[in-house]
């Protein structure tokens, strides 16, 4: 009798022993406010931060407000109470702006909108690297699957280089893929006007201006995760703005300053409905120049439209600019307001709205307002105007030369007699 119930205890022991705790562990950053340390522990979910590639250290799981993770640096997120199925980070900026989600590579699995960037998978331990920027979460919610077991291996799936920028006119040569899973990948391309993508997962671009997201994707298989990886193409030409002496109607320039060596340009407001108004924050280059080149995929240009008593300021959003007579900052609106422009000997204008001219630099600012004084150390603007035939003339495609293996739209490898649309080195052809 003794001997059963001992038989009867291992059992149950091991039972209890075999089975892990499941379900969702939310850490918020404000919780660990004043642990000044790069690892935090909850519930047996542990965050880690190395440095990685970071000149500026390790980033900060304490400060009570983020989680903080720099560029370079290398979140790991591991559990001691079974294998993680989720991870979701809620951030503070959207995408691959400042402080998104967007910033991470990681493991296969993750994806990214808006605020919010989620990985799904399985693994005890998950390693997150801020690429582009600096990330900032307010929380970390970690799913646990429930039972330890063993975990499966990567599908290493992975493009080169994660985002390329491709100059019209320019040769172009294509990141390279590898993976690691048995599993078939899957390509496709978001936006084939722009890009396109074999089977094999080589990309080529088609000649035109935009934006093109290349996405692999793997099942789960037997011994590999599933698998996830994106390469984003941005295919641009350099827009050329050349310094103008007059202004003419219809036409898109730059708002321009010329102070400490250095040559500004403004950008337009970002929309807000709540907060219609803001100083044009600036972009600039070193010296003093007469011509800009600006990537086509920055529209910083407004446009001047001939109104009664002047010109109308629209920027590239479609919102014309004003002033309300009391604030410095520009307002927002749908109604075209008149400006009047008078050009100077010196090649700036006075540009003066309701009583208010635009300025450069206030003290040390580094943004565009508008005063009915001059302001200290302030320079009023240049305008330089957008030259359409320099846009144009002379841009023309080259790609490094591609097999011409065939694959029809469903992205599988076919033969000479096969019978259908077929894609060779990225253009579609109809095979009879």
């Amino acid at each position: 009798m003794i001997k059963t119930l001992r038989y009867t205890f291992m059992a149950m022991l091991m039972l209890v022993c075999s089975t892990a705790f499941a379900g969702v562990i939310t850490l918020n950053a404000t919780d660990f406010k004043g642990s000044e340390t790069a690892t935090v522990t909850q519930d047996g979910i542990t965050l880690t931060i190395e440095k990685g590639t970071s000149p500026s250290g390790a980033g900060n799981l304490y400060n009570g407000e983020q989680f903080r993770i720099y560029k370079g640096n290398i979140l790991t997120v591991s559990s001691t109470v079974g294998n993680i199925t989720q991870i979701v980070f809620t951030c503070t900026a959207n995408n691959t702006t400042k402080w998104g989600p967007g910033c991470f590579a990681a493991q296969d699995g993750y994806s990214y909108e808006g605020k919010v960037g989620t990985w799904a998978g399985n693994a005890a331990e998950v390693k997150f690297t801020a690429e582009s920027n600096q990330v900032r979460a307010t929380t970390i919610e970690v799913t646990v699957g429930g039972e330890v077991g063993p975990t499966k291996k990567s599908a290493g799936l992975k493009f080169s280089e994660s985002t390329v920028d491709y100059e019209l006119g320019t040769t172009f040569t294509a990141p390279t893929f590898t993976k690691a899973t048995t599993a078939v990948v899957k390509f496709v391309s978001d936006n084939e006007e722009v890009a396109t993508v074999n089977a094999e997962g080589v990309i080529a671009v088609t000649g035109k201006e935009g934006k093109a997201v290349i996405t692999a994707t793997s099942e789960e298989n037997k011994e590999y995760n599933a698998g996830k990886t994106t390469c984003t193409v941005y295919a641009y030409r350099m827009n050329v703005y050349k310094k103008a002496t007059a202004v003419e109607a219809g036409k898109q320039y730059l708002i321009v300053a010329q102070r400490d060596n250095k040559t500004y340009y403004a950008a337009p407001v970002k929309y807000n409905a709540e907060k219609p108004y803001g100083y044009l924050n600036s972009f600039s280059v070193d010296g003093i120049v007469d011509e800009l080149k600006i990537k086509s995929s920055y529209n910083d240009a407004f446009t001047f439209e001939a109104i009664a008593g002047g010109y109308a300021i629209k920027d590239a959003n479609g919102y014309y600019l004003y002033m309300d007579g009391k604030h410095a900052s520009f307002q927002l609106g749908n109604e075209a307001k008149a400006w009047t422009v008078e050009p100077a000997e010196n090649g700036t204008f006075t540009i003066t709205n309701n009583g208010q001219f635009i300025q450069y630099g206030n003290g040390t600012f580094t943004t565009f307002g508008a005063w009915t004084e001059a302001q200290d150390k302030a320079v009023k603007p240049m305008l330089f105007v957008f030259d359409e035939a320099a846009g144009i003339n002379g841009v023309q495609t080259t790609v490094k030369q591609q097999s011409n293996v065939r694959y029809n739209i469903a992205g599988q490898r076919v033969g000479a007699d096969y019978k259908g649309i077929v894609i060779v080195n990225g253009k579609k052809y109809l095979q009879k």
